[in-house]
């Protein structure tokens, strides 16, 4: 008999008029033995008094509220369940989607089944026609490698997944980030496993917000900003561990947004120059004279040179 322990982990801010129908939707699992773990990034509206009734009434939610001593955002909150959870495998849900009945059970079996660290399911959007998810799960043309997922020739969302509890536990969620911290967090997750499979079944049901963050980026250069820091941060997180055409994807791409910007787009440009120069060798002298030439509006041929594959 399947007799695993979940842990569902659930970020939140101010969601309280929708974190309630999220909770519902964990209730009716046909998967009984679930934890859920509920953590309040310091929300300001009743959310703390709602997900309390459910703790009162049902000893499978915990929850706890992020200490002000420790960053805010999602990240941080993933971060303190992660280290709270009790489950032999995870699930990373957000405070305003819903879980299909059989969520956890088909998640579960698809491990058990098939012996795998994590497995990966599908994701539609229940308040919206937009169907551009569909383009994430590519795994009829592409085997889950860490070359495939950080150069997003696959990709899925972040409750797409379950994982074993001891793999999950040995990541942690970039803080530094606040946006491209799945991809992060995935990048270090298909480097250390690929031993998963992908089940083609929808089993989470994403809300879809006219406000979200995403939405909110004004300007092109803001996004590519966001985008070059997740590649940044993921390469400087992977350095240890990653091999050496990962490294090179992640400088790549933070390459390219630096062309597009005409400026390095970190504090410490000495570690960027200098991680440019260890993974490209002389090569990297092409990337000083992009720099140079990008300013009067040329360095096209310096960054051809510079990227062409090794």
């Amino acid at each position: 008999m399947i007799n695993q322990l979940i842990s569902i982990i659930i970020p939140t801010y101010n969601r309280e008029y929708l974190i309630g129908e999220t909770l519902d939707s964990i209730v009716s699992q046909t998967y009984k033995n679930w934890e859920c773990i509920i953590v309040d990034d310091g929300s300001t509206d009743s959310s703390s008094g709602l997900i309390s009734n459910y703790v009162q009434q049902d000893k499978r939610f915990r929850y706890f509220e992020r200490p002000n001593n420790i960053t805010k955002g999602a990240n941080a909150c993933r971060n303190i369940g992660i280290e709270k959870a009790d489950g032999d495998y995870i699930i990373f849900f957000d405070s305003d989607d819903l879980m299909t009945a059989n969520h956890i059970e088909l998640k579960l079996k698809g491990l058990l089944n098939n012996d795998v660290d994590y497995v990966i399911t599908r994701t539609k959007f229940f308040n919206s026609d937009l169907n551009y998810i569909d383009k994430y799960y590519q795994f009829d043309k592409y085997e889950i490698t860490p070359i495939n997922y950080i150069s997003q020739k696959i990709n899925w969302l972040t409750y797409d997944v379950c994982i074993k509890s001891s793999l999950a536990k040995s990541i942690q969620f970039n803080e530094n980030l606040q946006s491209g911290q799945e991809y992060n967090y995935f990048s270090k997750l298909v480097l250390k496993s690929t031993k998963a499979i992908f089940i083609d079944e929808v089993v989470t049901l994403r809300r879809h917000h006219e406000n979200s963050i995403r939405s909110n980026i004004k300007t092109k250069s803001e996004l590519n900003l966001g985008y070059f820091r997740s590649n940044w941060y993921t390469y400087l997180d992977v350095i240890n561990f990653g091999n050496k055409s990962v490294r090179l994807v992640l400088l790549k791409r933070c390459i390219i947004l630096i062309y597009d910007e005409r400026r390095i787009l970190t504090k410490n440009k000495f570690l960027f120059i200098k991680s440019v120069f260890k993974e490209f060798k002389l090569r990297a002298f092409y990337f000083l004279l992009m720099l140079f030439f990008r300013f009067f509006n040329k360095g096209f041929s310096f960054k051809k040179k510079l990227l062409k594959e090794i």
